[in-house]
């Protein structure tokens, strides 16, 4: 417990450090706070969570205040005039609605959220109409304010529509309007159904209005391939339609959806998506599959594919106090099949003293974080925390932020937070949030399994207790504590899946662990 107690400290330390660099360096970039620059910010979710550090709240206040002059000057009606799915959504995921699921009651926040979502079921007279409820889809991949696209060439339905989930789904938790989620559901099932129909094989990589599925290999066009992300594979991976739905969140929509409403489409359809990753866990880039395959455990309390998951963690080599190496290639392109992987990503290898780098074997601490949730090995843990807290400290000291464009894959938030593939899943936010306080996201919405209050009654882990959480996935879940100072501390915790849950005191000595059940 001492070792991983260390990592966490140092970890802890690293993103307080990175974000009093930040605050000096990372100004608003091209886009003047708008599109995608403020979910650069996302592995300060967590640290806030754990934290509750003003210097981090401060930060989110003034990503938003310059997303909101953004809007005013550079949008109609709350959203760009014309824009692609892709990128015309990327303002508003991620980091606005994860800001007010902190802050619910901020007006800016909630106003911005609002003025974007209501064009997604055609709620706004003057705006030109977005959504065919005849056919249940989108009219194109070219939506906008001003503009939705008429060309044929652009009527396919993409991962990318399914961000209007995740949109509809943060309106309705923060505004409370039952249309959003009434259309989620029912937009939701049509894309479910579509990934049902798929049928054995790979995941189709786009999907023709009437629904049938196209793979890589049916791609004809330019266009195709463009809205396909075919940039984005290599030629033939299998895994290139689930890379597609990892990227645009779907199985986070399907458990939102699942959630609110108890649809078995939404866990079958997940399913489909999480089945193929389990043989990917090892994969050292595999951040964002290996917390999908820990996100389908909890959120549907499905155990099915622990027989398999657990034949793949007893392959994790063993730990290894080898340093690292961060690499750039010189030719940015894709290399490697699979998921987490983008054409300007980090290389990561183990480095020799001749100067020599062999390529890494460690698994993602998504990975890691995921193995100690199901086997209990505090190895894991420590092996996740250390992990993380390296590469942070690493990329600190010789990458830029990221801030100006926070999907590229060789930034510090793209080592922290992942790239633009990964759906905010990286080193750090990869373990922190997971193992610390069990966090997940709920309708967009950072969600912790375990709230902690200090002696003084502040909404924060202390610094001296390292917790680790293990989430209940058909069995009671637990949350271990350990305080790892020299002194006595004395704080509260309890247990949110329930409002009726009290809160328990705990006193731990120096080096005290003591161990609790979660229902």
């Amino acid at each position: 417990m001492k070792e991983c107690y260390i990592y966490y400290r140092q970890l802890r330390e690293e993103l307080d450090r990175w974000l009093s660099q930040s605050i000096r360096m990372d100004i608003p970039g091209p886009n003047k706070g708008g599109e995608d620059e403020a979910n650069y910010s996302l592995a300060w979710f967590p640290h806030y969570l754990v934290t509750a550090s003003e210097a981090v709240a401060a930060r989110f206040r003034s990503l938003l205040s310059d997303l909101d002059n953004w809007v005013k000057t550079d949008c109609l009606h709350g959203y760009e005039l014309e824009a692609e799915a892709h990128h015309g959504t990327e303002p508003f995921l991620l980091f606005l609605p994860r800001y007010l699921g902190l802050f619910p009651e901020d007006e800016t926040a909630r106003r911005i959220l609002e003025d974007a979502a209501h064009h997604i079921g055609n709620w706004v007279k003057e705006i030109p109409a977005w959504y065919d409820y005849e056919k249940d889809c989108f009219y194109s991949y070219y939506i906008g304010t001003r503009t939705v696209g008429q060309d044929p060439k652009f009527a396919y339905e993409l991962a990318e529509h399914l961000r209007f989930i995740h949109i509809a789904l943060a309106a309705y938790r923060v505004l409370g309007e039952e249309r959003y989620l009434q259309w989620a559901l029912r937009y939701g099932r049509c894309r479910a159904q579509r990934i049902l129909d798929a049928g054995d094989g790979p995941m189709p990589v786009l999907w023709e209005i009437e629904g049938k599925g196209l793979r890589e290999d049916n791609l004809t066009t330019e266009e195709q391939h463009g809205m396909a992300g075919s940039g984005h594979h290599i030629e033939g991976d299998p895994l290139a339609g689930i890379e597609n739905l990892l990227a645009s969140g779907a199985i986070y929509a399907f458990g939102d959806l699942f959630l609110l409403s108890g649809e078995d489409i939404f866990r079958q359809a997940a399913r489909k998506i999480a089945e193929p990753l389990v043989d990917e866990l090892l994969d050292p880039y595999c951040d964002p599959g290996a917390a999908a395959v820990g996100y389908y455990r909890w959120t549907f309390d499905d155990d099915s594919l622990d027989e398999r998951i657990l034949k793949v963690f007893s392959n994790i080599p063993p730990d290894s106090d080898a340093k690292l190496a961060m690499i750039f290639p010189q030719e940015y392109r894709r290399r490697e099949p699979g998921v987490g992987k983008r054409n300007d990503m980090v290389y990561w290898g183990v480095w020799t003293e001749d100067g020599s780098v062999t390529p890494i074997r460690e698994p993602s601490t998504a990975a890691l974080s995921l193995a100690y949730q199901m086997t209990g090995e505090l190895g894991f843990a420590k092996r996740a925390l250390k992990s993380a807290s390296t590469r942070l400290r690493m990329a600190r000291r010789v990458l830029r932020g990221g801030r100006e464009h926070s999907d590229m894959g060789g930034a510090i938030c793209s080592v922290a937070a992942g790239h633009g593939r990964n759906w905010g899943h990286g080193a750090v936010t990869g373990c922190y949030g997971p193992l610390l306080l069990g966090t997940r996201v709920i309708q967009n919405r950072l969600t912790p399994l375990i709230e902690v209050r200090d002696e003084s009654q502040l909404a924060r882990l202390p610094v001296e207790i390292l917790s680790l959480v293990i989430p209940p996935v058909r069995r009671k879940g637990e949350v271990l504590f350990f305080n790892g100072s020299d002194k006595t501390v004395t704080f509260s915790w309890r247990c949110t899946k329930t409002e009726e849950t009290g809160w328990r005191q705990v006193r731990l000595a120096p080096n005290e662990s003591q161990r609790f059940s979660i229902g």
